[in-house]
């Protein structure tokens, strides 16, 4: 039942307790509260789920890429039989393999359900022990159903164990300075192999395989500048996801957990069984996205730990890549990494390594390397060496913004002065580029040529107003002109969507724009790795679509049509996904003209014009596109503490804060109840960037 934002009081007493300790060290740093929950024991070895793990420490140690284990996926203690492939087979080859041993094991499991017990092999007799003595007939055909292949990683995971070297000091630093258990550095065994260009079929990338969703809250995702493929950024970003996850969860083996199936889910889940232990959730928990990859993403997590951990006796000798020393320099302009490389005599070849964010553009010479991009050099570069070497490009080879495809279509509400803003170009540049003079008024659907941007020695002859502009656009990280958004890219503007979140404060309204197309369907999950090549991209734990968001507030429609108000809805919204009038819905809910709808208030619905799922899929859209706007051009980057004073509410503590919108306020405060935010009340903020996305 969908709940007001801090009415979320039911009984679930561990999780109840666990927030009480983090509200009482809130004032403390982020690092002291984590350590204060949990320190004795941060991640918990329920005995219920010993057997686990041992299974994943025998994928992980035991079994290559060349075989895998035809298994219960629930039972992991029961293994039907270890397959091996010959290294030169074809992954159909194996497929085929892989379908005839569980047709095999689904035959033998029928014979059992039948009561057919005679003349039984020693090792088909070792299968029918492992139910036990009070099997039924109905255990043995649900056992059909959970017949599974697992892939062997020994072989990776020892080749993950030799790459990690090369940045276990900094991670290490990272979740210090971050107060995240040292235990964490683990986690990229499971997600990536310490594979810094491993891609998921689903998506994910990157040494800890962020899928771009939710790496845009902490990092720069786009095309010219991926920084889930930069160790370094990445490490920074999963610390902070790591913080907010157990902000919200509270324990630290959910936080992990939350890591593959989404905090959302979780706190579902500790709501039903009222509990937050990890073992009773993973083996009771039937969440309709909590699958497989969920349930074992915890208990492969203390595999990898223990193989980390005791690698040398899994393993023997292992010669470790040696931790790589870089020096990173935050470019002052935009300039091309061709240039870059001959001014600081650096191979080519060597900055691609130390730089995969880059994206091939970049390399291709199509963009430019950013404006304050952090570029890192091999070895340990002197301020003064950095210095000479950026002397020695000169102001024409020094661009004010990014490169671009060179033409723009003109959107609604355009003007050219803005459009050469956004390229961080003077007025008279751009329209000379196009024939025109600056008093040109352009329509919508029209074609500006956008001219390469301004270098720093054209701006030096240009009129000093001209060189202010450029100069203005650049420090600003203006964006590019983009072309228009498409049917599905309809999207509420930040300032629209920052004042229809000042008018869900108490006794306000507003009327929305029309709400985008319901989501697509998620993509079908992923088939299981047969072979090293089809898994060599994926994480070491097979993963299906991404199950979980970052945003856990509950969309959905409760009991007899009621939907509970989040911040940035209005009255205005309900009706426009319902396709209602907002006056009918008014008297369906005995508002007086002039009210406004307040958050967390119960608001009945008329769904005779739409399903409840049509509903709850215009609703999400819009917070999506919210959100993804605002991520667009801003990146968390950290957290502090604020207790708020008298007089204040979220809406003006979010407000005093520049680029601050209210809903991000509520995700890191989801207990809280806005209505009645008391002076004294300890709350998250989130520390947020702006980022240059040019």
């Amino acid at each position: 039942m969908p709940q007001a934002i801090g009415a979320r009081t039911a009984a679930r007493s561990p999780k109840h307790m666990m927030m009480k300790l983090a509200a009482l060290c809130l004032l403390m740093a982020p690092m002291l509260c984590a350590r204060a929950a949990d320190e004795a024991d941060p991640f918990a070895h329920p005995p219920e789920l010993e057997p686990d793990v041992r299974f994943w420490i025998r994928v992980y140690t035991e079994v290559t890429t060349d075989q895998g284990l035809i298994h219960d996926d629930w039972n992991l203690k029961l293994v039907y039989e270890v397959l091996r492939f010959d290294p030169a087979s074809s992954p159909g080859q194996r497929e085929r393999r892989v379908a005839e041993a569980k047709t095999r094991y689904a035959v033998l499991l029928r014979r059992f359900a039948a009561g057919d017990t005679d003349n039984l092999t020693s090792h088909e007799r070792r299968i029918l022990h492992a139910f036990g003595d009070k099997a039924t007939s109905r255990d043995y055909l649900d056992a059909i159903e959970r017949i599974r292949f697992q892939l062997g990683q020994a072989d990776r995971f020892h080749e993950g164990l030799i790459r990690a070297a090369a940045w276990e000091t900094h991670i290490a630093r990272v979740l210090k300075q971050h107060g995240v258990p040292e235990e964490i550095a683990a986690l990229p065994h499971v997600e990536s192999s310490f594979n810094p260009f491993a891609y998921s079929k689903v998506g994910a990338a990157g040494l800890w395989q962020f899928m771009p969703s939710t790496a845009k809250r902490f990092m720069r995702v786009d095309g010219i500048v991926d920084e889930r493929l930069d160790p370094y950024s990445a490490t920074e970003a999963a610390a902070n996801l790591m913080l907010y996850n157990y902000r919200l969860l509270g324990t630290w083996p959910l936080t992990v957990t939350a890591y593959n199936h989404g905090p959302g889910g979780l706190r579902r889940a500790q709501d039903e069984l009222g509990t937050s232990d990890i073992a009773v959730i993973v083996k009771r928990y039937q969440g309709a996205t909590f699958g497989f990859a969920s349930r074992n993403f915890y208990v492969a997590f203390l595999a990898a730990l223990e193989v980390d951990r005791n690698a040398e006796r899994y393993f023997g000798p292992i010669a470790r890549l040696p931790d790589t020393e870089n020096t990173p320099v935050q470019l002052p302009d935009y300039i091309a990494v061709s240039n870059l490389a001959k001014a600081f005599k650096v191979d080519m070849g060597a900055l691609k390594v130390l730089n995969p964010a880059l994206r091939p553009p970049i390399w291709s010479g199509a963009r430019l390397v950013p404006r304050g991009y952090a570029l890192r050099l091999p070895g340990a570069q002197s301020e003064s060496e950095i210095a000479a070497a950026l002397t020695r490009i000169p102001a024409s080879q020094r661009y004010l913004a990014q490169r671009n495809d060179g033409a723009h279509r003109v959107r609604r509400g355009e003007t050219l002065a803005g459009i050469a803003a956004a390229s961080g170009m003077s007025l008279p540049r751009l329209a000379a580029a196009n024939g025109w003079n600056t008093g040109h008024a352009i329509a919508r659907g029209e074609i500006v040529r956008i001219p390469m941007p301004p270098t720093r020695a054209e701006v030096a002859g240009e009129a000093p107003a001209a060189a202010a502009l450029a100069e203005n656009a650049a420090a600003a990280g203006a964006p590019l002109a983009t072309p228009p958004a498409g049917p599905t890219e309809q999207a509420v503007a930040p300032e629209k969507a920052a004042a229809l979140e000042r008018t869900s404060e108490p006794g306000r309204t507003a009327e929305p724009e029309r709400p985008p197309a319901a989501p697509s369907k998620a993509p079908p999950a992923p088939r299981e790795p047969v072979s090293a090549r089809q898994s060599q991209s994926a994480a070491l734990l097979p993963a299906g679509p991404p199950t979980g968001s970052t945003d856990t507030t509950d969309y959905g429609v409760g009991p007899e049509d009621t939907v509970v108000v989040q911040v940035a809805e209005t009255l205005g919204h309900f009706a426009d996904w319902s396709h209602v009038d907002s006056e009918s819905l008014r008297r369906l809910n005995k508002l007086h003209k002039d009210a406004g709808v307040r958050v967390g208030r119960r608001i009945k619905l008329d769904l005779s014009k739409v399903s409840a799922d049509e509903f709850v899929g215009a609703r999400r859209e819009y917070h999506h596109h919210l959100q993804e706007d605002f991520f667009a051009s801003h990146r968390i980057a950290g957290t502090e503490n604020y207790v708020v004073k008298r007089g204040e509410s979220l809406w003006t503590i979010a407000q005093q804060r520049n680029d601050m919108p209210v809903w991000l306020v509520a995700q890191y405060n989801p207990d809280i109840n806005f209505n009645d935010v008391r002076p004294g009340t300890q709350i998250t903020l989130p520390r947020v960037e702006g980022i240059n996305r040019q």
